[in-house]
């Protein structure tokens, strides 16, 4: 599965932004169907579709959204890590050890860009005029 960190951030985000849910949810579903035309489908589509909805009810119920960015991540480890092992078998266990630098990776990674969308939003959020 590709980096999906900026589109994370952008899920958390946008909620902030707009208080439209269909552009809230419609973005980030709708940019990682485009990655997928592009990257290929995968058998573990509905559980990260899935965690990207739950990123944006994240963003949409907890005003924190750093907090919001540590609970999405945790959320995303239990469920694809839970469907990478439905899928492929093997030890449920070492399926979640196995995946913990990775998504460590994706829990810092997704922290770097919410705190700089948040930093654009601060600063640039006066030009919005929708």
């Amino acid at each position: 599965i590709m980096n999906i960190t900026p589109l994370f951030a952008i899920a958390i985000l946008l909620p902030s932004i707009t208080s439209n849910q269909r552009i809230q949810y419609g973005i980030p579903l709708s940019l990682m169907l485009f990655k997928d035309v592009f990257l290929g489908f995968h058998g573990l589509m509905i559980p990260v579709y899935g965690c990207m909805a739950i990123f944006v009810l994240l963003g949409r119920h907890i005003s924190n959204s750093i907090t919001a960015t540590f609970l999405g991540v945790l959320i995303w480890h239990v469920v694809v890590n839970f469907a990478v092992w439905y899928s492929y078998g093997g030890n449920l266990l070492q399926t979640y050890i196995q995946a913990v630098p990775f998504d460590f990776n994706l829990l810092v990674s997704t922290l770097i860009c919410v705190m700089i969308g948040k930093l654009c939003i601060k600063y640039y959020s006066h030009y919005l005029y929708y």
